[in-house]
């Protein structure tokens, strides 16, 4: 049909033709009114509507035949292909008319049928009989299409309200559907509706229409109130579109607004209804409504002394919520205080329920519960995370200890110990237990905590395990003692020998040579406590990543010359010689230089401690053409550092990099150090974007390779 805008007397025809399909007079009476006035703009000689019984199907017409002036038989051919092709659709012929006097003449004559047409469903046709010479027109069709929707609404109220009362003889039927309901009628269907229980986002909007279907109201809405946030909720419209609001993340947004606004807003705020019945009139509504609607009734449904939700209907007709309307409205609003208390209550069940859930299965520790027998009844992710198990390993009938024992027993370091425990907690089901458990492979220290749980009538129904995972903190506090033993034992060597030598410069007189010698023995051991200190604060801003890297492009060549040269001064770098192995061509890299000073000054270092009985150290550096399989791609240069010491073994070399990690054999008891060095390595190479890593021989040797981006190299980390 088009959609071409309806001149203004049209439009008043139309709103005419609504305001009358809106009485409570009977069906019939309405549909003549409706053909009478939409005589007075579409030219015609007969109308007829026709519906069914039984929509869906076509069956039983039902004929309203209205305002007749030719006296033929009307072409029931038209119908079956208006329905069948969901399309308007004319037929011309001639047809025999019997005039007042008896005689019979022939006209010619168009028959235009129209399907009352809803939501993908046929309800009814629309058929008028015109001269062939004075056909619909196109504003005619428009003006028709206008109340096609009105027309689908009273044929649906007819057959759902009074279905009975629809009766069909000879074509021709006398409707006596009306719109007068009684209202004890109205709440005992009501109270079948929400008979029910219904969360609150389908009851809700179940209360909206049947608000608009009773009253006869055009459009709606109902609202949510939350008293906390003094603010309203959009929880379901009728008649006009609401703009689906989007956030950031495209999520859809609830539409809220504060209850200071708006009718829905007062009648929140002071829990009684509103009856607007010209808003054009209402200085204070008037600008809060769209431009069409005419007429606002808005009515708190009140739970407990507290308006719960507002239920909004508006009309396009002025004066359109008469006492009987506004009775049914009323009525609506009543019948769902019961469902909306039961509502509430159930979403305030589940609302905890949920909260309950996502505290149980968020929450780091493992948590289980049990019944008297050790049956688990629940348990969170936590709990087979913690225990290495998977989902497919606990069935319905999992079973404490037994089913823990068979999975883990390999792991067990005292299986009897757990044993005792759950049967503790059989024999003793109302004391609170606690073990310690030590787990292997992996090293695992764990706690158990089992306490009884009881039901409402304090009567004990099982016991809650909460289990905690101790390594990292046992770890902790093994590294924690480390610590403390080497800075105590590092940091008493070198003050030792600083009083020592201090005190006899002091009480003593001795030749300038030997307070010379004395001073170089100070100097070095400050140097050694400067060197605890800052390899503490390294590691300190590592852990806490607050390094900062002034990365620029660094030639190696020269910074390898002079770390070397530097250090082959020292008399730790007496016996051991260091080779230089740097091709001219070598590209320079983006890196920290003096970063990469330290690196290479740490490595340099730990191949001369480690490396006792003297032996060449290897500085050699080269372009790689392959990388390690987790090695950021790019283009990249190895520096490596090789010794011929003590080595290291296959089961010490993945745990060197480990903070105060020092290999602990005969050979390097009498070897300081505060094992941070090669942890301070690692952690400065990869902030640069490169990696590191070692490969080493029992007493044969060790290399220890890293890598730096090349300058203007693609580095993807």
């Amino acid at each position: 049909m088009s959609t071409t805008p309806l001149p203004p007397p049209r439009l008043h025809v139309v709103a005419a033709c609504a305001k009358a399909l809106a009485t409570t007079q009977q069906f019939n009476t309405r549909i003549e009114q409706v053909f009478g006035l939409l005589r007075v703009v579409v030219k015609y000689a007969d109308g007829r509507f026709t519906f069914w019984r039984e929509p869906q199907f076509q069956q039983s017409p039902i004929h309203v035949i209205t305002n007749p002036t030719w006296n033929a038989a009307w072409d029931d051919d038209v119908i079956p292909i208006v329905v069948s092709t969901g399309l308007p659709f004319q037929k011309s012929g001639v047809t025999n008319i019997t005039q007042t006097n008896g005689d019979v003449i022939a006209k010619t004559m168009i028959v235009h049928g129209i399907p009352i047409r809803w939501q993908h469903q046929i309800w009814g046709v629309l058929e008028f009989r015109t001269a062939e010479e004075d056909p619909l027109t196109q504003a005619d069709y428009s003006t028709i299409d206008a109340i096609i929707p009105l027309l689908a609404a009273e044929i649906d109220y007819a057959i759902a309200a009074l279905p009975d009362a629809l009766s069909h003889s000879d074509d021709q039927a006398v409707l006596t559907v009306s719109k007068q309901v009684d209202l004890a009628q109205l709440l005992s269907r009501l109270r079948q509706d929400f008979d029910i229980p219904l969360p609150l986002h389908s009851l809700l909007p179940l209360v909206l229409t049947r608000g608009v279907e009773y009253t006869g109201a055009e459009a709606g809405s109902i609202v949510s109130i939350d008293h906390d946030r003094q603010e309203i909720e959009l929880v379901a419209t009728h008649g006009y579109a609401v703009t689906v609001l989007h956030d950031v993340r495209g999520e859809h947004k609830r539409h809220r607004w504060s209850w200071e606004s708006g009718v829905a807003g007062r009648v929140a705020r002071s829990g009684r209804s509103l009856l607007i019945r010209e808003v054009t009139q209402d200085v204070d509504y008037f600008y809060d409504n769209k431009p069409e609607i005419r007429a606002k009734i808005a009515i708190p449904i009140t739970v407990d002394g507290r308006a719960e939700a507002v239920l909004i209907l508006d009309s396009t007709r002025a004066n359109a919520f008469n006492d009987n309307e506004s009775a049914m409205a009323l009525g609506v609003a009543e019948a769902a205080v019961q469902p909306l208390r039961r509502a509430l209550r159930s979403q305030e069940i589940v609302e905890r329920s949920t909260q309950l859930s996502q505290v149980f299965n968020s929450i780091p520790s493992g948590l289980v519960l049990l019944d008297r027998h050790g049956q688990v009844l629940r348990h969170n992710p936590s709990f087979l995370l913690i225990w290495g198990l998977h989902h497919a390993q606990v069935n319905p009938n999992f079973r404490v200890p037994f089913d823990v024992l068979s999975l883990l027993m390999p792991r067990f370091l005292d299986s009897a110990a757990f044993s005792d425990f759950c049967a503790n907690g059989q024999a003793k089901p109302d004391q609170e237990l606690s073990l310690t458990l030590k787990l292997r492979n992996p090293h695992q220290d764990l706690n158990v905590l089992s306490v009884p749980t009881r039901d409402s009538n304090e009567q004990i129904t099982g016991r809650l395990w909460v289990i905690n995972d101790l390594t990292r903190e046992k770890e902790a506090d093994r590294l924690k003692s480390e610590f403390t033993s080497m800075v105590s034992h590092e940091l008493k060597t070198p003050l030792t020998s600083i009083l020592g030598y201090s005190d006899l410069l002091l009480t003593r007189e001795f030749p300038a040579e030997d307070q010379k010698s004395f001073l170089k023995i100070l100097r070095r051991e400050a140097e050694n406590l400067e060197h605890l200190v800052n390899d503490v604060l390294d590691f300190a801003r590592i852990e806490s990543n607050t390094v900062r890297m002034n990365r620029w492009t660094v030639p190696l060549q020269e910074l390898c010359t002079d770390v070397c040269t530097v250090l082959q001064r020292q008399p730790t770098f007496a016996a051991h010689p260091i080779a230089i192995d740097i091709p001219f061509d070598i590209p320079p890299v983006h890196a920290d230089k003096e970063r990469v000073r330290q690196i290479i000054t740490n490595l340099l270092t730990n191949a001369a401690k480690y490396s006792p009985n003297g032996g060449e150290i290897t500085l050699r550096i080269r372009e790689l053409t392959e990388l390690p399989d987790t090695h950021p791609s790019g283009r990249f240069v190895g520096i490596s550092v090789t010794d011929t010491g003590i080595g290291i073994s296959p089961e010490n070399l993945l745990l060197i990099w480990d903070r105060f990690m020092r290999v602990d054999n005969s050979n390097t008891k009498s070897i300081g150090g505060t094992g941070l060095g090669l942890s301070i390595v690692k952690g400065l190479v990869e902030l640069q974007g490169g990696r590191v890593w070692a490969t080493s021989l029992v007493n044969t040797g060790s290399t220890f390779t890293f890598t730096l981006p090349i300058a203007g190299g693609i580095n993807r980390n």
